[in-house]
């Protein structure tokens, strides 16, 4: 179940359905200041990023919402969890492309130092991993991008979508062994 677009947002997408700059300009204000927060949560964590390369991200993340709008589905979801999403992959393809050259050293893991999630995955399992996420049904897929890339808690989740908590947690158990399966599959073929 997903949330009815408020006014604004049903004004904006229409407009910018049209190429109103006007409208554009509106969804760069209202939300600026969220996809920041989403930027910086992945890019804060990586050496030499600054705040400059999350103006970048954000930037990046208008100029597809401009050149792109038609990928924009009212159905999946809120135009506000579309661009969270965006800046969420986008921040992580930019961290993950800085983390490639780095090396975690065994003695920086037995020091306790954990990698992580981004820095133990290479370029094309993360591809593959968001692949297969991107192919679960609705909710399930808005749950476990809330769960795994917001970091939000089942109640959260539960309350935000307005399901009932067991379900959520039984579409997360069902999705992790769903994208275990999926994912051991295509590398079993690899071999």
């Amino acid at each position: 179940m997903h949330e009815e677009l408020d006014v604004d947002e049903a004004k904006i997408i229409k407009g910018l359905r049209v190429r109103d700059e006007m409208a554009f300009s509106n969804a760069i204000t209202c939300y600026s200041r969220l996809l920041w927060v989403v930027a910086s949560r992945h890019l804060s964590k990586a050496e030499g990023f600054t705040e400059h390369d999350i103006e970048e991200c954000i930037a990046d993340v208008f100029f597809d919402l401009w050149q792109n709008i038609e990928r924009y589905d009212p159905e999946k979801g809120s135009l506000k969890s579309y661009l969270c999403t965006l800046a969420s992959r986008k921040a992580i393809s930019r961290y993950r492309r800085a983390a490639q050259t780095k090396v975690v050293s065994f003695e920086d893991l037995k020091q306790g130092e954990e990698p992580s999630f981004e820095e133990v995955l290479d370029v094309d399992e993360y591809s593959d991993l968001y692949s297969a996420i991107e192919h679960l049904p609705e909710p399930t897929r808005e749950i476990i991008i809330r769960r795994y890339f917001y970091n939000e808690r089942p109640a959260t989740i539960a309350a935000r979508m307005q399901l009932p908590k067991k379900e959520v947690e039984n579409r997360l158990y069902r999705a992790k062994k769903s994208l275990s399966c999926s994912l051991s599959d295509r590398y079993k073929e690899a071999l």
